[in-house]
């Protein structure tokens, strides 16, 4: 009995040695794992911003159309301006309508200045105010996004015109929504209850290539009150070949 016990330990014995090893290597396995970046989580958003950033100082032509929109007002919801915008280098061609009527459309080409208001069809040539960076200069102000939201997340990849895309979405607090939209009046601005804007940067480029900022309880006009101001603009064509030329 005694030599059959001492065999039964002898054998526990060799288990526990080969269990002991076993742990180790498996531990030392999964540590690799991890070095080597496998199961590593979607990058962060200031990673991805600083990649971004990169990417917008290389752009030297686009095509971007701005939406913007009243909602959750007593009188529902609505469109208030279109912008579109054609960029190719110093060249640019901006229209915009107001409420639904044309308001205004721009072409800046060869050094020259051109401009229609109104409706009217009959251009005049005006002093150089608009260049292609003054033309996507609302976008700069985002550029502060993360640091000054009060929050931010990652909230993977979807799809933005047949592109993968990283979606962020930023939290503002009212202050915040402030600092952030400086262009707008303080008084449409004085009640906000905060706000958000989501982006989305591209995978392989870096490129944003749509942003949505919404802002509550917002001064929409004297005769509309007050509700949510929408802001979605989308960017495309970036770095394509653009023509921009005089008009007729």
């Amino acid at each position: 009995m005694k030599k059959k016990d001492e065999g039964v330990r002898l054998m526990r014995k060799r288990r526990l040695r080969i269990r002991i090893p076993l742990a180790v290597l498996l531990a030392v396995s999964c540590l690799l794992f991890l070095v080597a970046g496998c199961g590593k989580g979607e990058p962060g958003v200031q990673e991805l911003w600083d990649k971004s950033e990169t990417a917008e100082q290389n752009i030297s032509s686009l095509h971007m159309e701005v939406a913007i929109y009243y909602q959750n007002t007593k009188f529902g919801g609505g469109q208030i301006q279109t912008t579109s915008i054609d960029v190719s280098g110093n060249n640019v061609h901006s229209t915009s309508a107001i409420f639904g009527q044309s308001f205004s459309e721009v072409v800046v080409v060869g050094g020259k200045q051109y401009g229609r208001f109104a409706g009217s069809e009959n251009w005049q040539e005006q002093p150089v105010t608009m260049s292609g960076r003054t033309a996507t200069e609302q976008l700069e102000g985002f550029s502060r996004l993360p640091e000054t939201a009060s929050s931010s997340q990652n909230l993977g990849l979807e799809k933005i015109n047949g592109v993968d895309a990283y979606h962020l979405s930023f939290t503002l607090s009212p202050n915040e929504v402030s600092s952030l939209f400086k262009n707008v009046r303080s008084e449409q601005l004085a009640s906000n209850t905060g706000g958000k804007v989501d982006v989305w940067v591209e995978k392989e480029s870096g490129y944003r290539v749509k942003y949505e900022a919404v802002v509550s309880n917002a001064l929409i006009t004297d005769q509309i009150g007050y509700g949510d101001i929408r802001i979605v603009t989308i960017l495309t064509n970036i770095n394509q070949p653009i023509s921009i030329t005089p008009p007729v």
